[in-house]
């Protein structure tokens, strides 16, 4: 039965790794296909529009995914996700081939789509194929290979549009093949049980999410780690998009370059995340997200003033990444461990909605910065650890009582 388990988590890593790597490789290569073609100076209108597309779907379909996730096994749903990224991939292969604005942007919304459904379950799924002491640590391995994920894709989208001298419909195909490998593994979970037949897959999501949040009330700190988790994707979101004007501005690299700089961030964030894996082997620890949480703030204003250094803001953008994995792992886990288990899937999915809300606003907050306020990228960094720093002293507050380690 134990290696079943182990094998059964294996398996789904390995699908969720291959979905983020070609989610990473893809949203890239859109970027720099569309910069081709419409001018690096609609550079940041590029990023604003393609983060909103690919955030919309996470908006409007993650709390009915997470109910139909009550409804219905998550394996089921995590074997549907699979092929659907395959189906799209060949898709937008199409779109990219012709080099068509609108259909490539409409590409990049149905990959985002799929994920909307398939990001909840392999989450939710986690308390369903790994012992409760082990939660924490699946958690962080999950987070890890995720960025790892991104790491590599990272990467992947900017050597291969070098080596292809930016073939950007050759980049697809390869996409297309490690697809297939997604829908092999995700085979290899194993079946699991429906948790709530009778709930109701209710379309109103913003109706449900109001009484998803009002019902975390009744646990302690719930609410907390919701809007906390929240706002790790809203300054996630503002500093990948922001990176490549801050490369451009600031580092003198190009837009293709800029994505070996993110490396550092990714990379960061997996070893952020393999430490909680260690010092929060076998229980929650809600501390460990205020370290990171003043780590992280610290290093946006230092990168502020080392912006024209490429070694120094490498590093820093490691320490941001690192300081990410601190933080976020921890508050996943807690509300994985605390939420009901009828209601997992439904809270799961109320926290990816207000995450993806606070995707969304990153991407705003590129928008209001480079093109109405019309700071510079460093600048945009600067203000964004002022206001990470204000959120940590927040949560400082919010977590004066230490708390439970029991449902």
């Amino acid at each position: 039965m134990i290696k079943r388990i182990c094998s059964s988590f294996i398996a789904l890593n390995t699908t969720q790794f291959i979905v983020t790597l070609n989610d990473s490789i893809f949203r890239l290569i859109v970027t720099y296909s569309l910069i081709d073609l419409l001018g690096e100076e609609k550079s940041n209108e590029i990023l604003a529009i393609s983060a909103t597309l690919f955030v919309m779907p996470f908006i409007i379909c993650s709390m009915p995914a997470g109910q139909m996730g009550d409804r219905m096994s998550k394996r089921t749903i995590i074997l549907w996700t699979s092929w659907a990224e395959l189906i799209f991939m060949i898709l937008a292969y199409f779109a990219i081939y012709y080099n068509h604005e609108v259909t490539s942007y409409f590409a990049l919304f149905l990959i985002a789509l799929q994920s909307a459904f398939f990001s909840p379950m392999k989450y939710s799924i986690i308390p369903e194929i790994e012992p409760e002491s082990r939660i924490t640590r699946a958690n962080g391995h999950m987070t890890l290979f995720t960025y790892l994920a991104i790491l590599l894709g990272t990467f992947l989208a900017s050597f291969l549009s070098e080596m292809t001298k930016r073939n950007f419909p050759l980049i697809v195909i390869f996409c297309i093949l490690i697809s297939v490998i997604a829908v092999v593994t995700s085979y290899m979970i194993e079946k699991t049980p429906v948790k709530d037949p009778d709930k109701k897959v209710n379309f109103f999501f913003l109706t449900q999410i109001f009484r998803s949040v009002k019902a975390a009330r009744e646990y302690k700190h719930l609410n907390l780690a919701l809007f906390s988790s929240a706002f790790f994707l809203y300054t996630a979101s503002f500093t990948q998009l922001n990176l490549i004007p801050f490369g451009i501005e600031s580092l003198g690299i190009t837009d293709i370059q800029t994505g070996y700089v993110y490396l550092a961030a990714a990379l960061g964030l997996g070893v952020g995340s393999f430490l909680v894996s260690i010092i929060a082997s076998d229980s929650v620890k809600l501390w460990l997200s205020l370290w990171g949480g003043y780590g992280t703030a610290t290093s946006y204003i230092l990168l502020y003033v080392c912006q024209y250094n490429l070694i120094l803001s490498c590093f820093l953008f490691f320490s941001i990444g690192m300081h990410g994995g601190l933080y976020i792992v921890p508050l996943d886990a807690y509300v994985q461990f605390i939420s009901p288990e009828k209601s997992r899937g439904s809270f799961v999915s109320a926290g990816t909605f207000l995450s993806f809300v606070a995707v969304l606003c990153g991407a705003a907050t590129l928008f209001l910065f480079g093109e109405v306020i019309d700071i510079t990228a460093a600048q945009g960094y600067l203000m964004m650890g002022c206001f990470s720093m204000v959120v940590a002293i927040l949560i400082t507050f919010a977590l004066h009582e230490k708390p439970p380690l029991e449902k």
